[in-house]
């Protein structure tokens, strides 16, 4: 994952999870969870797990808290 996510446009990915990167545009809303976890909702209604240590970074690229 570390290579690839080296591979992708940081302006466009962000990584959510030790497994998931995901193209900032597609997300719709991020909701809190149990555990200090968040969900990432995207646009076509999927839902992806958002890890405690990845908030801050997507919290940044979306300029708004989480």
């Amino acid at each position: 994952m570390n290579r690839l996510e080296s591979q992708l446009d940081p302006r466009l990915f962000v990584r959510v999870h030790r497994s998931t990167i995901v193209n900032v545009d597609r997300i719709q809303e991020l909701r809190s969870s149990f555990n200090g976890e968040h969900v990432v909702v995207l646009r076509n209604g999927t839902r992806l797990t958002m890890s405690r240590g990845y908030r801050e970074a997507l919290q940044e690229r979306l300029k708004r808290p989480i």
